[in-house]
């Protein structure tokens, strides 16, 4: 079958697509501003700082900001820097940095949604007073050259926390288009349909892997139906309807044992032996030609496109999320959630706090942004650099930026939110504790379902959101 488009995979890519509802304007690379790598806030004084960065756990993203710290040292002639880089996954911030607020970084990146529980707990510097006292300029330049979407997920009461790095926080369907059509991964049941098919011609058991254990696509599976999950900063409850009857978009009835069904039924219907549900970590194991059970479509998002291309290679494509089909009759489109990745400074660290702020503001400039969109493929926040995209390119950001703006909202939840629905996730779909909702026909087309077993799921569910 031949591929939509293709995922590109070397380090240094044309420009593409600078997503989710950012102003995008196509040009080539040779017509790019040159980059100034000077420091506009370059302290003209000597100063000595080490400096701990958490870059995200990828290895990819390690490296880059390795790579961003030689610049930064050489854009910094007259200071001495040691900065150490160490992996720590940007959806674990906030719970990392409360284990052991002693060792936690002077610099991470965060997912916008850690941001809230991070600020209630005082634990991030906000830019205003470091604007006003130290590095004048450093709030005006960070809340104008970003789009205003990605500051407000940067933002609290009027007040900036951090450095917008990115806007490629979502997640879109990868699928190997060498096995694969595009026709067919519009909805789940014609890819998982797609995906036996192709089983059974080539004598290997294929797999779709979905990352079952996450409320983060739980939230998306059941905002494409008109659901809502919502947690203020600094309280302990989550005020979510995932467990009534709502009307949905459309003016349809639709109960939330309606979608949470429509889950069961795709882990444990007629697909079933082609379905794996598992941690996202252990589905990237399984994409690579030879495994028992091979993984030739997956949701991910844009920080896992080089591990797919390495085991896919010209087979590799994105798209936009599939339909499915629900319990009342309906189909609804899964959604994605609309995020951004953020740099936060550790407000605890007194003698660092201006170094870290320094390299921070470095780390996330039109330069850097542009380099980290190279080099990791993730879309710009800052608006100058999003005008240097040319986005047709690049499949995996081509198609997040498509996801934005067919269906994605912004995530606002705390950290009351998430054990609970990713217990909620793993238990629907489990091989196990998913049998307990299933009245019988498991693994065929006429699998019934215990829909009383499925509420009493979701009630406790959101009686523990709820404390």
């Amino acid at each position: 079958m031949k591929p939509q488009f293709k995922l590109l995979t070397f380090a240094v890519i044309a420009l593409t697509a600078c997503g989710g509802g950012e102003a995008s304007v196509s040009h080539s690379s040779t017509s790019r501003r040159p980059i100034d790598w000077s420091n506009p806030f370059e302290n003209t004084a000597t100063e000595e700082a080490t400096l701990s960065v958490w870059a995200g756990e990828t290895q990819d993203s390690v490296d880059f900001i390795r790579t961003v710290a030689q610049d930064f040292k050489k854009a910094n002639p007259k200071s001495n820097y040691t900065i150490n880089v160490k992996p720590v996954s940007e959806s674990s911030v906030s719970g990392d940095w409360a284990s052991d607020p002693s060792n936690a970084a002077d610099v991470a990146i965060a997912a916008d949604d850690q941001i809230p529980s991070m600020i209630a707990s005082n634990y991030i510097q906000d830019l205003e007073p470091l604007s006003r006292k130290a590095i004048p300029g450093l709030y005006e330049s960070v809340s104008t050259r970003n789009s205003e979407d990605s500051v407000n997920a940067a933002s609290d009461s009027g007040k900036l926390y951090g450095f917008p790095v990115s806007a490629s926080n979502g997640y879109i369907l990868y699928y190997n288009s060498s096995l694969i059509a595009k026709e067919d991964t519009t909805s789940f049941d014609k890819l998982m349909a797609a995906i036996a098919k192709a089983s059974e011609k080539d004598g290997v058991n294929y797999q779709f892997g979905f990352p079952y254990n996450s409320g983060w696509y739980l939230d998306g599976w059941f905002h494409g139906a008109g659901f809502s999950a919502t947690g203020e900063a600094g309280k302990t409850t989550v005020d979510c309807n995932w467990n009534q009857t709502i009307l949905d978009p459309a003016g349809n009835s639709v109960k939330g044992s309606d979608v949470a069904g429509a889950l069961v039924k795709l882990a444990h219907g007629q697909y079933e032996s082609h379905w794996t549900s598992a941690k996202q970590e252990n589905i990237m194991t399984m994409i690579d030609k030879g495994n028992a059970k091979q993984v030739i479509a997956t949701i991910n998002g844009t920080w896992n496109y080089r591990r797919i291309v390495a085991a896919w290679g010209e087979g590799a494509a994105a798209t936009t999320l599939p339909t499915y089909h629900a319990e009342n009759g309906v189909d609804y489109a899964m959604q994605s959630v609309k995020g951004y990745k953020i740099a936060v400074v550790n407000r605890a660290r007194s003698k660092t706090i201006l170094p870290a702020a320094r390299f921070a503001e470095f780390l996330t400039n039109y330069g850097s942004q542009i380099l980290r969109f190279d080099t990791l493929s993730e879309a710009p926040t800052n608006t100058e650099a999003v005008g240097q995209c040319d986005y047709e390119t690049n499949a995996c950001v081509k198609a997040l930026n498509e996801q934005w703006q067919k269906g994605a909202f912004v995530e606002k939840v705390n950290e009351a939110f998430w054990n609970p629905s990713n217990g909620l996730a793993t238990q629907l779909c489990d091989g196990t504790s998913g049998t307990s909702f299933i009245a019988s026909g498991k693994g065929t087309a006429d699998i019934v379902l215990n829909v009383e077993a499925i509420q009493a799921a979701l009630d406790a569910c959101i009686a523990s959101f709820q404390g």
